[in-house]
């Protein structure tokens, strides 16, 4: 590992290729002020601190030289001079440049060494003979061949030496570096497997090369020239400042918008030297260059082949398991492997002393398995270091779970000594050390990464405390120059928390693209910054699951088996790395939940700041738990007397979240902003449905901060006169401001904001004036590291799409968050908190009210605890003199439900209808399916995520009509107590374009608010009805109505517990593209009832009738052959009418009643009618596919012709069936057997059995 850096001054840098969109950046060719904000000596001093083996310089001069006036272009040359310095790490001499030489260009060479490989020293810059200069940080693990006695940057530098040097004129008109089989610097560069950052001087070409490798795991900084420092400068480490000028003069380029440092993209880049026009100056064109290695260019799309999979999750197979533990053990060995230098300390120093090799540790899957793989990889003569930071002591989640981590290494490797060096400190110390962990961490400038950055910092540095036999700690120091760091690991087999919401709302697809996004950028966001902070302390930062193959290898498995996010916290994320862990005998570790070092630490606790980290619960744990310990007992009683947001509100812990730091983290860290140069955001909209707890949120939060609290909304703005409203919004900030100082900020606080602001096309002439000076107002709290006051502007609205769009752009409304309907767990901690002061019975459980109120929010569920509150009042006034409450029993409960209603589904639901199954006559096997695919779903949604199964979306009942469809959708809604949405025909068909969309698409969201619930069409056929090439206006509003329907139900894959009943009895009405799975998964025929049926619907709808004994209700269903259960039940009605009208007082129905009305009714069905239904169940695509194949031939045909042909069109039809129904049978019993039984299949195999195949397949 080395530290390198390079200072470019005196050139004019072209930036036109880079930013094809600007202008030619050039700047000045003006020597740098002696003011420089760059620190040239601090410089080399952090490069030392990276390599502290040796540290030189070499400048470079370069000078236009004139021979001729006459032919002045033809003459023009460049000639270079060198100096070299190489010195020790102790005595570095000072450079003033070479006398005598008027350069025009300079190029200052720096390279410290942290020397892993080789027999005798390398000092850097390396020069060869002919003149190249190469400052080199990297290791070479492939591509290049380097023997464990050699240094991998001699061995670049020769690579580079024999690569093709021809000038750019050259290689336009006459390279023969082809024919000399030469390789350009590019191609060289592409083969390197492993990290590097590299800046090389070609001499001959008098070409400068640098970049990183193309996945950033070495640091490599840039500052692009601006006006106020035209210098062109490379380094691998932050640079250092001798004022803090760096952070305060912002992050804008005055001249291209490019920040002054920033991370160098990965690439390889080029700046060819050449003299300007008028020959005054050298002009340097910076150029990237593609990656010509096929594979690398494939692995940095981060593409894989198998997103998605093709109907059910296949149980998972060991091949793909073992091939990555394979591969991993290969990355670790290849980055583990002791060298000579290595080896010469060993043979000096105590084996049982010397440490090579050290792991970064919290005890989580990532780092056990990499200690795990380095016991595999390493001599057992050696110990191994395990380093775990705390800020909190014992107590703290990462000591907690990296002591449980080292009991079970020691399991698997007994032999080993393994060295668990706990980290312990304070929080003073870190403030003391918290301006050189910043000036690490830029351009980075985030407290998430601070907190990182100071974890990675500490741990490289080695100084701890382990734990000796006799268990006593005593201060340690890790030696170890390599550290294995789990990075890659999280963004690679998606470990974040956030991928479980992304796949929740994107599916498989939107997971992928989450991930892509991530590895896409980590470079930036994470590799650059550990990269500094741990080689800051001399240690050199390897990164396993961030090598080129075990990369490949990802990607090429399969995403669900790389990772299954419909599995629960601990095992279904890192799926792969888990089953890694097992095979590993880390059978433990591969359930833990997300654990990342230092994430479970409270670092900035004595500045009230939240915690950061994916593990919320551990967090919470440890901020419970750390108040005993001496150090931080007196911060925490401080803390532990403030009042707190959750004694008021419950629930929404993003949004709260945000809140906090909105308000929080400027009022604590005004200073580190203004170092970082951090401007705070000042406006936050929250928006959800009504009663979701927004306005709550803010007053709990604004509370607990003790700030001050400015509230606007409509009926305290309007006013009738012009101006008015607008000076009431300008005192209203003007107060905001006067009260606001540095410890006490002011918040504004907008309700429905959307009535304010409404979009300018919707507004009037007020509501544009008022937008216009809210918009004014906004500007003017521009966001300030050096500001005094603090004023935030919040605001709420549930019509996020209703406010005008210039409301939320960046500088305004800078963040958004979506206060929605709560979870289960929510409604729980919502409930707890209301109830809190209420006598609750013993037979009241919380949790389960919480589960069967689907659908409440915040202020439905604190109206459901008064009401349950009345009626114990009322049960207690009635029935006790004094009126005293005993307690509240869940009766109460129970009648509060009845009560109240989720409000969200006011207005488009009806009261779940109170029809059992016991109410349906026969049918048996159609309710038991129906069971299966409603209630199922719902009332045991564990055993789906258990078993990976993905629940039916939709279901379609048709048959004749009276036959209970609309009975059967009935009783499965109450049976599953799911919110019911019902829409009808009559309701969507509207004279307005668009309002029966909206209407269908409101339902849609609604329901996904109020899951688990089911959406209920009747008459399905008049709302899904087949598309045509009719015009008509009642043919383009089903086409429209169908488009919409089919959008939302492909939505249904993401949403949870959702599902989609529909009856017809027009079951060819349809069209065909709600027929295939995915939308209506079950077509279930709901048939005439049969004799054993009928006698079951008689004595159903006869159970609370007077009927007399003669009534043979057997004889009845006999004589009733093809009477639907419409007609049965009238039937039943009807007889008992007959006998009112014979006689009034009559007390019982008689057999003749009954025999009277039968003889009356004549069913409505034939026989022809109800072949017709069955024939939709026994092929229902038949008919659509003949009738396309009739489209195409009489085209081809005359109409006597086709009419031949279509007789065929039915046999045609059966086949498509027959290799449908095929397919299936070879995914569930294999291609030899489903061969033999095709035929068979064909011949027996009805529509609704092969429907049964699909169910069986998906079960």
């Amino acid at each position: 590992m080395c530290g390198i850096a390079l200072i470019i001054s005196g050139v004019r840098i072209d930036l036109s290729s880079l930013l094809p969109d600007v202008a030619s950046q050039l700047t000045e060719a003006v020597k740098p002020a002696e003011h420089s904000k760059i620190s040239v000596e601090g410089l080399k001093e952090a490069l030392q601190r990276r390599g502290p083996d040796h540290l030189g310089s070499k400048k470079l001069f370069l000078q236009i030289k004139n021979e001729s006036f006459l032919n002045v272009e033809q003459v023009t040359e460049m000639v270079m001079s060198t100096d070299t310095i190489i010195t020790s790490s102790y005595d570095l001499k000072q450079d003033n440049g070479i006398d005598g030489i008027n350069s025009v260009a300079e190029l200052d060479f720096m390279g410290a060494e942290l020397q892993l490989r080789g027999i005798s020293p390398v000092f850097q810059p390396l020069v060869d003979a002919s003149g190249n200069i190469l400052v080199y940080n990297g290791e070479i693990f492939g591509g290049l061949y380097v023997d464990n006695d050699c240094n991998d940057a001699e061995i670049l530098v020769r690579a580079l030496g024999k690569c093709c040097s021809c000038t750019y004129q050259e290689r336009k008109s006459a390279c023969c570096c082809v024919e000399k089989e030469e390789i350009s610097v590019p191609q060289l560069l592409s083969t390197i497997r492993g990290p590097w950052g590299l800046i090389y001087w070609q001499d001959r070409s008098k070409t400068l090369w640098f970049g990183r490798d193309a996945f950033g795991r070495r640091s490599l900084l840039v500052h692009w020239p601006t006006l106020d420092d035209p210098r062109l400068m490379l380094s691998s480490v932050s640079p250092s400042s001798d004022t803090n000028e760096n952070f305060d003069s912002g992050a804008e380029d005055l001249v291209s918008g490019i920040n002054f440092w920033e991370e160098l993209s990965c690439g390889i880049y080029s700046i060819c030297f050449n003299a300007s026009e008028t020959k005054e100056c050298l002009v340097g064109e910076v150029k990237k260059h593609e990656w010509t290695d096929p594979l690398l260019s494939e692995l940095i799309k981060w593409e894989r082949s198998d997103v998605e999979p093709k109907g059910i999750i296949p149980p998972s197979v060991s091949l793909p398991v073992q091939k990555v533990l394979n591969v991993l053990r290969e990355s670790v060995m290849r980055r583990t492997i002791l060298n000579t230098v290595f080896q010469e300390i060993k043979h000096e120093t105590r084996v049982e002393t010397f440490v090579p090799i050290a792991v970064l540790f919290s005890g989580g899957i990532d780092s056990m398995i990499l200690a795990a793989l380095l016991d595999q990889c390493l001599d057992p003569s050696y110990d191994i270091d395990l380093l775990n930071v705390s800020f909190d002591g014992q107590s703290a989640p990462d000591r907690i779970s990296s002591r449980a981590g080292v009991k079970e290494l020691q399991r698997i490797a007994p032999s080993r000594r393994w060295n668990l060096v706990e980290i312990d400190h304070e929080l003073s110390n870190l403030i003391c050390e918290t301006k050189h962990v910043m000036s690490l961490i830029y351009p980075s400038n985030t407290y998430m990464d601070l907190n990182i950055g100071i974890a990675l910092w500490l741990a490289a540095g080695g100084d701890g405390w382990v734990e000796k036999d006799n268990h006593h700690r005593v201060k340690y120091k890790s030696e170890a120059k390599i550290l294995l760091v789990g990075s890659g690991a999280d963004e690679q087999c998606a470990g974040y928390s956030r991928y479980r919401t992304k796949y929740r709302s994107g599916g498989w697809l939107g997971l992928h693209k989450e991930m892509k996004l991530d590895m896409q950028r980590i470079w930036k966001r994470n590799l650059g910054r550990d990269d500094r902070c741990i080689s800051d302390n001399g240690k050199e930062a390897r990164f396993p699951f961030l090598d080129e193959d075990v990369i490949k290898t990802l990607l090429e498995i399969p995403l669900w088996e790389v990772a299954d996010l419909e599995q629960a916290a601990g095992k279904g994320d890192k799926k792969i790395l888990r089953e890694v862990a097992q095979l590993l005998g880390l059978e433990a570790a591969a359930f833990l939940p997300k654990r990342a070092i230092q994430f479970g630490s409270r670092i900035a606790r004595e500045s009230n700041r939240k915690n950061f980290g994916s593990n919320r619960a551990a967090n919470q744990a440890s901020a419970g738990s750390v108040g005993s310990m001496e150090s931080t007992s007196s911060s925490n009683d401080v803390r532990n007397n403030q009042w707190k947001a959750e004694e008021a509100i419950a629930g929404n812990a993003q949004a709260l979240e945000a809140l906090r730091e909105l308000i929080i983290y400027p009022m604590h860290y005004s200073q580190e902003a203004q170092k970082l140069g951090l401007k705070w955001r000042r406006g936050l909209l929250l928006y959800g449905p009504p009663g979701t707890g927004k306005t709550s949120l803010v007053r709990a939060v604004v509370r607990e901060c003790d700030a001050h609290l400015v509230l606007i909304s409509l009926h305290t703005v309007h006013r009738p006169y012009a101006g008015e409203s607008e000076k009431i919004l300008r005192e209203a900030f003007a107060e905001a401001s006067s009260k606001a100082t540095l410890s006490k900020p002011s918040v504004i606080f907008i309700d429905e904001i959307d009535a304010l602001c409404p979009r300018r096309d919707s507004r009037r002439e007020q509501d544009a004036r008022l937008a216009s000076q809210l918009f004014t107002l906004m500007d003017s709290l521009k966001p300030s590291q050096t500001s005094t006051s603090q004023v935030f502007v919040v605001a709420s609205t549930n019509r996020v799409d209703a406010i005008d769009p210039a409301l939320r752009r960046s500088g305004r409304f800078d963040a958004e968050i979506e206060v929605t309907t709560p979870t289960e767990e929510e409604r729980f901690q919502i409930l707890q908190l209301y109830s809190k002061k209420l006598p609750l019975d013993s037979s009241v459980d919380l949790q389960a009210i919480a589960a069967w109120c689907n659908g409440y929010v915040g202020a439905d569920l604190e109206a459901l605890c008064r009401e349950a509150a009345m009626s114990a009042v009322r049960r207690s006034s009635d029935t006790s003199k004094d009126g005293l409450i005993s307690s509240l029993t869940l009766d109460d409960w129970n009648h509060a439900r009845s009560v109240v209603g989720p409000s969200i589904t006011r207005g488009v639901t009806v009261e779940i209808p109170k029809v059992s199954w016991d109410d349906i006559g026969g049918l048996n096997d159609l309710k038991k399916k129906l069971q299966q695919a409603v209630e199922w779903p719902i009332k045991h949604a564990e055993a789906f995520e258990r078993l990976a199964i993905s629940p039916v979306r939709g279901v379609l009942l048709h048959g004749p009509p009276g036959c209970s469809k609309t009975t059967l959708a009935k009783a499965a809604a109450h049976a599953a107590q799911a919110s019911f949405f019902s829409l009808s025909g009559a309701e969507l068909y509207s004279m307005y374009v668009g309002e029966g969309e909206a209407l269908l698409r409101n339902t849609f969201q609604r329901a996904r608010l109020a899951a688990p619930s089911i959406i209920f069409f009747d008459e399905a056929d008049v709302v899904a009805s087949k598309r045509s090439d009719s015009s008509s206006n009642s043919a383009a509003i089903g086409e429209r109505l169908l488009s919409t329907l089919l959008t939302e139900m492909d939505g249904l894959e993401q949403a949870k517990g959702i599902l989609v009943l529909a009856a017809t009895n027009r079951p060819h009405a349809i069209d065909a593209a709600l027929m295939r799975p995915g939308r209506f998964d079950l077509v279930l025929y709901v048939p005439p009832p049969d004799l054993e049926a009928r006698h079951e619907i008689l004595r159903v709808h006869t159970r609370n009738m007077k009927v007399s004994d003669d009534v043979d209700l057997r004889q009845v269903a006999e004589e009733t052959d093809l009477f639907t259960g419409a007609e049965l039940e009238g039937l039943c009605r009807e007889a008992g009418m007959v006998a009112l009208r014979e006689d009034i007082t009559a007390a019982v129905a008689l057999n003749r009643h009954f025999q009277t009305v039968k003889e009356s009714l004549k069913p409505a069905l034939t026989r022809e009618a109800v072949d017709k239904y069955a024939s939709f169940k026994k092929n229902p695509y038949s008919k659509s596919i003949k009738e396309c194949r009739l489209n195409q031939k009489q085209q081809q045909t005359s109409n006597s012709e086709a009419e031949v042909q279509i007789e065929d069109e039915v046999e045609i039809g059966d086949e498509e069936i027959k290799i449908q129904v095929g397919v299936v049978l070879v995914e569930l019993i294999g291609v030899g057997v489903a061969e033999m039984k095709l035929q068979w299949v064909a011949g027996l195999c009805t529509g609704e059995e092969y429907n049964g195949l699909n169910m069986a397949q998906a079960s």
